[in-house]
């Protein structure tokens, strides 16, 4: 209770504080966008932690519907104006006579103002995604003023307003640290799970390596764990947990967490500032290969390998359990409205009767090392590691009346064959690739060139080569798909199969039989892309053009989906009696339609719509409109 009753003032302490700067800085500064004035409800809030990036800023729901006015949260001016296909879609961004700008984004349109300018541009540069910059004086607004409409464009996956705020280095602030009354939040954080994970060979969970969940419950206003939990060595803590507010079942996320441990407060992290430029360290700050398992997105408690975000008040790279004690570990979450959830556990308490029974076929590869199930009936369960000219006798770390589990550290070298379970394996496993550096690694089948700044952690690169004959593919496999990469790197593939340059090109397959478009270029025979991803990949040729679907043909409005079966839309281009015509685009609905310059001439003469995919394959619509 002790260290509890310390927590909490220190807690009250930090509130008080950072409620103070708010206070004195941006007292009723800024209005909240959407129904000022009325209770509002959120879809998204900001360091929620999505699939690619932290969430920056609120998503603010629209009742399901598109067309609410959206009005200046401050005095300021517009400095920028972008349309995108994805991304925030119709976005605007105001700055303020404090420094900082907000953003308002997925806008349906601008007020009548905007619209004519941007309407202009889009002519004067023949396009309809556009990104421009206004001078100070011309599209300025006071506090309360329409600026735009609410909608659903770019990557948005429903109505919405996505609203930020951010200071003057671009830095994301968090809108809910400025006490929007329309937002009402009275629910403190809910936990979920825990993960306890093994950093090294030496740690256990549960006289177990690896990565291990527990379920969480709630005991009065406090969560805790059910059954026994065994520490030993250095060991990760992960948490599954997220925020509500009310009237919505939204999950959201937490902008506080503070882990302590025996009294000592070891892990802290404040996510009341964000950086775009290090929004990629999220597939690191969150366990990513158990996202893409399928499962949900656990924050982990320490900073792992590459991680550079800055919000860490209190860094920890993991906590070292000793394993002849117990341990108190508590765990406290809190919202941007300072409602505080506590979990509580304590390891090394009780015995552990049932420990863990993984699931391991050969092996399986966990951060730096290779973990082998062997049966105990089979050349009594003893795995031998073949390596540069050696053999590596592996001795279990744990025996049942069935089986063995035994650990090889790749470090030592990679594997040339494997003998378990009375035969020989050859692992996939072909280089040891470390960090910050610019490296190359050539095969028969691809080269790898990664950039300085490619890898988060040490890379065990994987590769298998098959073949699909029901759909003559050759697929270039890299089991490596839970693997995070922190920036981009050349992929070269070199294939068996003679395929034409023109119509030819790389793509990833997912689902089982589904390809997504990524590109290539040819060269000699070989294929070369940019990806951030190592995966399953195959060529493909594309040969049929792009089709065109008339929906709505009349002098006032033109309407047509636009689809292709395999590469993709990359261009389409319309003129009336040989003029460019403006046809806007919504990609999630295969829709685009005519926005002449004028709205109130009318669409006669010569019209001609050219649509291109991602091989160059070009279709045409011809018609007379009268």
């Amino acid at each position: 209770m002790r260290y509890l009753f310390s927590f909490m003032i220190f807690l009250g302490l930090l509130v008080s504080a950072n409620s103070q700067k708010i206070n004195n800085d941006y007292t009723d500064y800024y209005l909240f966008p959407i129904r000022p004035g009325s209770q509002n409800y959120l879809a998204g809030t900001m360091g929620e932690l999505r699939s690619s990036h932290f969430h920056a800023g609120l998503d603010i729901k629209t009742g399901g519907q598109t067309g609410w006015p959206v009005y200046a949260a401050a005095d300021g001016f517009i400095n920028r104006i972008k349309i995108s296909n994805g991304g925030y879609g119709h976005a605007l961004y105001m700055v303020h006579p404090n420094g900082t700008t907000t953003v308002y984004a997925h806008l349906s349109k601008y007020n009548n103002e905007i619209a004519e300018y941007v309407l202009n541009e889009q002519y004067e540069q023949q396009s309809f995604e556009i990104q421009l910059f206004p001078e100070r004086d011309q599209f300025e607004f006071k506090k309360g003023d329409i600026i735009g409409y609410s909608g659903n464009t770019g990557s948005s996956s429903g109505p919405h307003l996505h609203f930020e705020i951010r200071d003057e280095d671009q830095r994301i602030l968090d809108p809910l640290a400025f006490r929007f009354d329309e937002i009402k939040d009275e629910i403190a954080p809910q936990a979920k799970s825990i993960a306890f994970v093994t950093l090294d060979g030496n740690s256990r969970v549960n006289g177990m390596y690896g990565r291990y969940e527990f379920d969480l419950i709630k005991t009065g206003n406090t969560y805790k764990t059910r059954v026994p939990i065994e520490l030993k060595g250095l060991i990760g803590v992960e948490l599954y947990a997220y925020d509500l507010l009310n009237g919505v079942y939204n999950r959201n996320g937490i902008p506080e967490t503070t882990m302590v441990v025996d009294g000592d407060t070891i892990f802290q992290e404040q996510k009341n500032q964000l950086s775009f430029s290090r929004q990629r360290n999220i597939l690191v700050h969150m366990d990513y290969e158990r996202y893409r398992q399928g499962g949900p997105k656990y924050n982990k408690l320490f900073i792992d390998h590459g991680n550079t975000n800055d919000f860490y008040t209190v860094p920890s790279t993991g906590h070292f359990f000793s394993d002849s004690i117990a341990h108190a570990i508590t765990i406290y979450l809190k919202d941007s409205y300072n409602n505080i959830s506590v979990i509580e556990t304590t390891a090394n308490s009780r015995k552990v009767v049932n420990k863990p029974d993984p699931f391991i076929q050969n092996y399986d590869l966990f951060r730096h090392h290779l973990h082998f199930k062997s049966f105990l009936d089979s050349a009594n369960g003893i795995v031998s590691v073949f390596h540069t000219g050696k053999v590596d006798t592996l001795k279990a770390y744990r025996e049942t009346s069935r089986v063995a589990y035994s650990l090889y550290d790749l470090r030592s070298g990679i594997p040339d064959s494997i003998a378990i379970h009375g035969r020989i394996i050859k692992p996939d496993i072909y280089s040891m690739i470390p960090p910050d550096g610019s490296v190359s690694f050539f095969n028969h089948h691809f080269d790898l060139a990664l950039r300085k700044y490619s890898l988060f952690d040490t890379l065990f690169l994987r590769f298998n080569k098959d073949y699909d004959f029901v759909k003559k593919l050759e697929l270039f496999d890299f089991p490596m798909h839970t693997v995070p990469f922190k920036g981009s790197f050349t992929l070269t593939l070199k294939p068996e199969n003679d395929y034409p340059d023109s119509t030819a090109r790389v793509y990833s397959v997912y689902g089982g039989d589904r390809l997504n478009f990524i590109g290539g270029e040819w060269s000699d025979g070989m294929i070369s892309f940019d990806t951030r991803d190592l995966a399953t990949y195959t060529i493909a040729e594309d040969t049929i053009p792009p089709t065109i679907t008339p929906r709505i043909i009349n002098n006032k409005s033109l309407y047509f989906k636009i689809t292709d079966d395999l590469s993709g839309i990359r261009h389409y281009r319309a003129t009336l009696n040989g003029e460019y015509l403006l046809m806007s685009y919504e990609y999630k609905d295969d829709l685009i339609w005519s926005t002449p310059k004028n709205k109130n001439n009318r669409l006669v003469g010569e019209f001609i719509l050219e649509v291109t995919d991602n091989t160059g394959n070009k279709s045409v619509y011809h018609n007379n409109l009268k």
